[in-house]
């Protein structure tokens, strides 16, 4: 069973500093995600400086495909050494969790890792090895659906230090409130947040180290399978609906002729909403037993327009709610009719001119290059 990473953060600047002085970057490949914490020397600019230039470095390795132990070999080689304290400029956490559940973990000079499993805590497993001269933290574990992996700075076990907490929030605390919050925060982004927030409050609203929380949360896909345009030969029509009903995964139609075939082959009735939304794009409509029912090429054009933005209206318009579903997939099924549409274009075209046909490639690859697994059927 293939997994999927969500991935949350946030972070706190050190009191009386404006940028953080820790870096998160994350690298989504198609077979795995990878996350890259680092955190500067100090604080302020040049602790971001340093911490951004570890993270980019080793982000742009391995998106290039590098190994993670070249990568780790390369920056330990690159980053200099404090003179005075005989410590790095810089540490390195990196984390690289396969679809199959493979996770690796290499620390230089970081904190631990940690796991949660349902209700139990306990810090990633590593073995000490060495690596262009310095010491590197390495580990290896097989991930289920449901596992958490927390990253930390150092700012995290810090927390509270000579004041609430005479000696930080230390290992053994932050694994205890991660026992007490993981089951009241059930998404990566909310964990993080809420860590995040327990740091703050410990240093009584005065941060006194950058502190930043990463947390990776397994999860199967979300799958979704979107049909659009009437097949090329109306004698398809029943096949096609039902290899569509078949596939797994939320069900969305776009187009009134679609979902008129859709409605007559399931012997449904189809029923239109005939509030506007948008007065730029068509109302929707409903069948029972379907997701979402929308107008074809407006719709998926102009959620095609939201997607590249990155930026979706909090709105009921069809175009909104395609983008809203396809931005919460992981796994995309797109079975596109090529019959031609009158209204579109000159029906004499080839079929690769259809203006069908260039709306769902556009689609199909901007989902792809946001990390989708994409998959189109033509009929």
């Amino acid at each position: 069973m293939r997994l999927v990473a969500d991935v949350g953060q946030g972070s706190l600047a050190k009191a009386g500093e404006e940028l953080c002085g820790d870096r998160v970057e994350v690298v989504r490949q198609p077979r795995q995600t990878t996350v890259v914490l680092s955190d500067g020397l100090g604080s302020g600019v040049k602790a971001n400086i340093l911490a951004t230039l570890t993270t980019k470095i080793a982000a742009g390795l391995l998106a290039r495909g590098v190994s993670l132990e070249e990568v780790i070999s390369t920056v330990a080689q690159t980053l200099p050494v404090c003179r005075e304290r005989r410590i790095a400029y810089s540490t390195l956490a990196v984390v690289q969790v396969k679809t199959n559940g493979a996770a690796r973990v290499m620390l230089l000079d970081s904190p631990p890792v940690f796991l949660v499993r349902k209700e139990q805590v306990i810090s990633f497993p590593t073995r000490t090895r060495q690596v262009a001269g310095r010491a590197v933290e390495e580990g290896a574990l097989e991930l289920v659906a449901g596992d958490r992996l927390v990253l930390v700075s150092d700012g995290v076990l810090h927390a509270g230090i000579g004041g609430i907490l005479p000696l930080g929030l230390g290992e053994e605390g932050l694994a205890r409130h991660l026992t007490e919050l993981a089951p009241r925060c059930p998404t990566a982004e909310q964990l993080a947040e809420r860590l995040v927030e327990l740091c703050n409050a410990y240093y009584t609203l005065a941060p006194g180290d950058d502190t930043t929380v990463v947390v990776l949360a397994l999860r199967r896909p979300r799958q979704l399978v979107l049909f659009t345009g009437p097949p090329r030969s109306p004698a398809a029509d029943a096949e096609t609906v039902d290899r569509f009903m078949r596939a797994p995964g939320k069900k969305v139609v776009c187009g009134g002729t679609t979902a008129k075939i859709v409605a007559r082959e399931l012997s449904r009735p189809l029923t239109v909403d005939l509030t506007y939304e948008d007065p730029e794009i068509p109302p929707c409509g409903h069948i029972p037993g379907i997701d979402l029912v929308t107008e074809g090429m407006l719709t998926l054009n102009r959620a095609l327009v939201y997607l590249k933005a990155g930026r979706i209206p909090d709105r009921a318009d069809g175009a909104s709610q395609v983008a809203r579903l396809l931005s919460a997939a992981d796994e995309i099924k797109i079975v596109a009719g090529l019959s031609v549409n009158p209204a579109h274009q000159n029906p004499d075209l080839p079929a690769g001119l259809n203006l069908r046909a260039g709306t769902v490639d556009r689609l199909a690859a901007e989902l792809k290059a946001q990390g989708r697994v994409v998959q189109v059927e033509w009929c």
